[in-house]
């Protein structure tokens, strides 16, 4: 089965263009997006009109391009999860569509028995969004927060709250907690998680300096369960600094693809990964970086 795996194209159509490019090229059977599929600033750089302008963005172009995948390519099934920037992502799924899964905190068994299990949040990140922030565990460090910063007031309204960051996350589980809720696979050594934040301290979380911006309890996670394969996202610049877009955690392969959007100056490019499930390491390809092993 081959699998297509992007991320954080934050509502770039041209991006979605060559994702459907890829698609039907690579004829992939499944398509995976690991979050952040939704623009993430509107025209009028309004945070509190971001679900509005999500919404227009689904309505127009996202719902009828993902029936338009379903219906002109080999692809059968397209998986999602959000990303901590798509605060309008139940919207999407207001009106089942076969074929469209959400992953977000569920599995799904495939035909050829692999199971795909989906994570989206991230440790607190400066920016203002926190929908899908937690708490990495009881005791980490996190950035300096802005406040206000903002929550959704409900999956009905486009309204978002005003929250002091600090507060608002220290009152909700961490993503430590979080993983233990988890639906458990049948077989690890035949599953995926989709997992928006990468693991922390490898080559798939640098940030500008060379710092490390994962998640420690997501790599703890890793080293415990050992799942086949675990797919990232959220930190786009990653394969650049690292010169890498995969990293082992053990027996786990773990993959980043980064993303390419150059918003100053109008440039993006697609960067996404093939691979067929059943024999990965003989068939990875990265868009921009070529085979993997």
């Amino acid at each position: 089965m081959i699998v297509l795996y992007t991320s954080d194209l934050h509502g770039e159509i041209h991006l979605y263009q060559e994702l459907l490019s890829l698609a039907t090229s690579s004829s992939s059977e499944i398509v995976v997006i690991g979050g952040d599929l939704l623009p993430s600033f509107p025209p009028t750089k309004r945070y509190q009109d971001m679900v509005p302008n999500q919404k227009t963005f689904i309505d127009q172009f996202l719902t009828p391009f993902f029936k338009r995948i379903l219906e002109t390519t080999s692809v059968q099934q397209i998986f999602l999860i959000p990303g901590n920037w798509d605060l309008g992502y139940p919207y999407l799924l207001k009106d089942p569509t076969e074929g469209i899964i959400d992953l977000n905190q569920r599995s799904h068994r495939l035909k050829n028995g692999y199971e795909l299990i989906g994570y989206p949040f991230v440790p607190p990140t400066p920016f203002r969004p926190k929908d899908y922030e937690r708490m990495d565990d009881r005791e980490a460090l996190w950035p300096p927060q802005k406040n206000p910063s903002y929550i959704r007031s409900s999956d009905q309204t486009d309204q978002l709250t005003p929250i002091d960051s600090y507060l608002y996350l220290r009152g909700r589980e961490t993503i430590e907690e979080d993983l233990d809720h988890l639906p458990k696979p049948l077989h690890p050594k035949r599953t995926v998680y989709i997992l928006h934040s990468p693991p922390f301290g490898t080559r798939l979380d640098l940030i500008q300096g060379g710092k490390s911006a994962g998640s420690r309890s997501i790599k703890t996670f890793i080293e415990k369960n050992q799942p086949l394969l675990t797919l990232h996202g959220h930190i786009h610049e990653s394969p650049e600094l690292s010169g890498a877009y995969m990293d082992r955690i053990g027996e786990t392969l773990s993959i980043n693809p980064g993303q390419f959007i150059w918003t100053t100056r109008g440039v993006s490019k697609l960067y996404a990964v093939t691979f067929e499930i059943e024999n990965i390491q003989g068939t990875l390809i990265h868009t921009c970086f070529g085979k993997g092993f």
